[in-house]
């Protein structure tokens, strides 16, 4: 199987030579990433730093335009030789567009979307195959495996485990804030390299195919998302299969609606390998039982009396009493007077259709100068609802230059007394450009202006068609990781 695709992926890097640039067929980039770190990772204050641990991937991905046929060849190399392979076809036939995807990896981990306490989006693995450790078992921790399902909101509330995997692969957790890519690349790649069952050091196996039509009729598109996976061993493959039937449609006066039913699938995501960005398919994922599990309604974009309605309505078939599940109000309108621009997003959850959260914001702007207001209604252990000032974020955006300010403001009482302040982080991020150069630099405090946590240096020059970026992390102790990148798109 090595042989083959790597046979199939030189075939196409010796085409993408083969063409001139003003008539190739073939396009695409190729990646090489260097990552730094030091070994006694969790090393504290004062612990001389003398062995580092080196991390290798080059991505190539290559396009290949044959009579309105588009074929692109994902692979991803690390030390280990060739770790992920993918190979995407896309056609368009009048209003019909059609998608295939192909995947081969040493393993494959089904993860589920799921809502905790407060109706906040998180994940957790219901099937990997090799088997991961549960990070919720205190003995394994956040650094040792992954949570599984199933998950109960109303046992674990907080889902700290469930935040974090969400953190590692979506970038962005509203709980737990943004980890720079470069650590999540690290972070996931040890999470995978604890494992026991060696999920790395399996065979490419075909684990996973994808094929989707959209057809564009009468104003509507509709969308049928067929999945197979191979959620089996090598040796012994077991195939399940899912579909996402979507229809969606806009009205004269703008309004879109969309709604899907998932069959034998459920909201989530299938990710391989090392779970990177490139390992990651998107767009639901395959369950044991092919049964109707989900349905969901999409409104957006209905004015009413000035104001910008949407609203997301899930409702679920197989687990407990079927209905609906999940509803998610969305109002967004302007004060024109004060140029105030208001967005509201109320979070309703459970059988009993509770009200679970209240995330609002106020942005002004004026000028290169800017400012926003993060707020927050949640209910207190008591069942009384209370108003959180959550974030205050200014920028700063004259030509040339951004400055963004961020301060978190600690509200639960029963963590607060850790940070030892009313703030979580003040975070000050400065971006600019110099030339073909780009600079991007994040400062983290812990207190306003004081109390320095971690800095987050990036830089990217651009040379032709090549990029050079750079991205060097460091905290009060020592360097956190170091990487380097070369990209070349031709």
């Amino acid at each position: 199987m090595f042989r083959r695709l790597m046979t199939i992926v030189a075939a196409l890097a010796v085409a993408a030579a083969g063409w001139s640039a003003q008539a190739a067929p073939v396009s695409g980039s190729a990646t090489l990433d260097i990552v730094f770190r030091p070994a006694l990772y969790y090393a504290e204050e004062g612990t001389k730093i003398d062995k580092i641990d080196v991390k290798l991937e080059l991505d190539l991905l290559l396009t290949l335009s044959v009579s309105g046929v588009d074929i692109t060849s994902v692979s991803v190399f690390t030390f280990r030789g060739l770790e992920y392979q993918s190979f995407v076809f896309v056609g368009t036939i009048g209003a019909l567009v059609a998608r295939s995807q192909f995947v081969f990896a040493p393993n494959i981990i089904e993860i589920r979307a799921v809502r905790d306490a407060l109706g906040l989006p998180a994940y957790c693995v219901n099937f990997a195959d090799p088997a991961i450790a549960d990070s919720n078992d205190p003995s394994v921790g956040l650094t040792g495996g992954l949570p599984l399902c199933p998950y109960d909101p109303g046992t674990d509330p907080i889902a700290l485990e469930e935040h974090y995997l969400y953190l590692l692969i979506e970038g962005v957790d509203f709980v737990l804030g943004y980890l720079h890519p470069a650590l999540r690349n690290l972070y996931l790649a040890g999470i995978m390299e604890a494992q026991a069952t060696d999920p790395l050091g399996q065979p490419l196996t075909f684990r996973k195919k994808v094929s989707e039509i959209s057809l564009s009729l009468a104003g509507l598109t509709i969308s049928l998302r067929g999945m197979f996976a191979n959620i089996g061993s090598a040796t012994t493959p077991a195939w399940r299969m899912g579909i996402v039937a979507s229809v969606e449609g806009q009205t004269v006066s703008g309004i879109t609606i969309r709604g899907e039913s998932w069959l034998g699938a459920r909201q989530g995501v299938e990710c391989f390998a090392e779970c990177k960005p490139l390992e990651i398919v998107r767009g639901g994922k395959v369950e044991d039982v092919f049964a109707f599990y989900e349905e969901k309604l999409f409104i957006r974009n209905l004015k009413l009396a000035g104001i910008t309605w949407g609203a997301r309505l899930e409702f679920e078939f197989f687990e407990g009493p079927a209905g609906l599940r999940f509803v998610e109000l969305t109002q967004a309108f302007r004060l024109d007077p004060l140029r105030l621009e208001i967005n509201n997003t109320i979070s309703i959850v459970g059988p009993d259709l509770t009200m679970a959260s209240d995330v609002f914001n106020f942005g002004l702007k004026v000028g290169d100068i800017a400012m926003t207001v993060v707020g927050y209604i949640w209910p207190t252990y008591t069942g009384a609802f209370n108003l959180y000032w959550s974030q205050l974020i200014s920028v700063f955006d004259p030509p040339g230059m951004k400055v963004t300010s961020i301060i978190a403001f600690c509200n639960e009482e029963t963590v607060c007394f850790i940070f030892g302040s009313g703030l979580l982080y003040h975070a000050i991020n400065l971006v600019g450009t110099v030339g073909d150069m780009t600079i991007n630099i994040t400062l983290e405090l812990g207190n306003l202006f004081s109390d320095f946590q971690e800095a987050i240096i990036d830089l990217s020059w651009k040379i032709g068609n090549a990029t050079v970026t750079s991205a060097t992390i460091l905290n009060v102790n020592f360097l956190r990781a170091q990487v380097f990148s070369l990209n070349f798109k031709f």
